[in-house]
């Protein structure tokens, strides 16, 4: 109850650092536990949806999520995260990216009255729900309608038991294409390579034309920066030298400023080559979340009787993070721009390249903040 009375004060326990840097342990937990996966998420958002559950949790519980989300006090009107200034974005009226957090709770367990006061103050919902088919087919439809079909399937079978208790689900997706869109012709087939064992030959974008780019020596890897075409936003890609660099290179990235690392790159002739691919990413995340120390939520306790009208054994089944995007010739999503030369070969004199053809991380940013982050590790 503490926790909720200094919510409702106006103290949240939540502040959005200075985002340029991600939260170390959070990005290194999800990349880790998902690092034989294509994957892309907001760290921001994350912590923003784990405030549902915060709230509601006492004593051993709150403290681990406390450390874990670098909650800090501060007014509730501030708990929002600096990423959330993309989902005020639109390009002719459609939006540029959605977000929408809902909290599942048992049918039989009912939430207590401070808990739904706080819920008035946030941007997400908590329900009550059977944890049935028939509900669960009702969740999908829901996500489909206010989010577009486009976001796929959100909540799986799996994760929808029977005997679920507490289901936290933020689904996102990201609707915007490039600044100069690839030549559709200059897309073919190269060999990417998952690791010393495998190879698979994919379809790839090409485009010959400026970019910021960087050899990273201090990281053995080469670095470019894609823009898209509305609000400074900017797709950076960081490719290790080796094939199998990837894991030792997150490593070095997760303490670094990743927008100086943009900062620093230089404008000049690129042959850049990036996979068109699209991916679903469906994370589960109570093993990244069990790698931080947040391990008791998802046990039988009394801890939250906070949330519960009744104080009596609760336990939460899963905290779903959802971001579905493409990468295709016009960027993500389906709006036009200009058509780059995508020349089958490059054209200029010296060039540079930077042909995406093994793992590699990226993040999407612009000046000040970083808004998505992510890797490709297989097809």
């Amino acid at each position: 109850m503490y926790v909720l009375l200094l919510i409702l004060l106006g103290i949240s326990r939540y502040r959005a650092q200075k985002n340029s840097q991600l939260p170390d342990e959070l990005y290194a937990a999800i990349v880790n536990s998902f690092s034989n996966r294509n994957i892309m998420f907001s760290t921001e958002m994350i912590r923003s949806s784990m405030l549902f559950i915060y709230v509601g949790v006492e004593e051993d519980e709150s403290e681990q999520i406390r450390k874990a989300m670098h909650y800090r006090g501060t007014h509730l009107s501030e708990y929002k995260p600096k990423t959330q200034k993309i989902f005020a974005m639109s390009v002719k009226k459609a939006p540029v990216a959605k977000s929408l957090t809902r909290f599942y709770v048992r049918q039989n367990m009912k939430m207590s009255t401070e808990y739904r006061v706080f819920m008035r103050h946030t941007e997400g919902r908590a329900r009550n729900i059977a944890f049935a088919r028939e509900q669960l087919d009702e969740v999908n439809t829901f996500y489909s309608h206010e989010m577009g079909e486009q976001i796929g399937q959100v909540v799986k079978e799996s994760w929808w038991k029977p005997n679920s208790q507490g289901l936290l689900v933020n689904a996102i997706f990201f609707n915007l294409s490039w600044e100069r869109t690839f030549n559709p012709e200059a897309t073919y087939p190269r060999e990417f390579r998952v690791n010393a064992t495998k190879s698979v030959m994919i379809p790839m974008m090409h485009e010959d034309s400026k970019f910021a780019f960087g050899i990273l020596g201090n990281l053995k890897a080469t670095a470019v920066l894609v823009p898209f075409s509305h609000g400074d936003l900017r797709m950076l890609l960081i490719k290790p030298d080796q094939p199998d660099g990837l894991a030792a290179l997150q490593m070095k990235l997760q303490a670094m400023n990743i927008l100086s690392v943009a900062r620093n790159l230089t404008m000049m002739d690129v042959f850049v080559g990036i996979p068109k691919f699209k991916i679903h990413s469906d994370l589960e995340l109570s093993p990244a979340f069990e790698k931080m120390g947040i391990k008791d939520i998802f046990k039988p306790s009394k801890s939250f009787s906070t949330l519960l009208h009744r104080n009596t054994n609760f336990r939460i089944d899963g905290v779903i993070h959802v971001v579905t995007f493409e990468f295709q010739e016009q960027g993500i999503g389906t709006p036009s721009t200009d058509v780059g030369n995508g020349s089958l070969t490059h054209t200029f004199n010296g060039v540079k390249y930077f042909l995406a053809t093994h793992p590699f991380a990226f993040y999407i940013i612009d000046n000040t903040s970083i808004y998505f982050a992510g890797h490709v590790t297989s097809f």
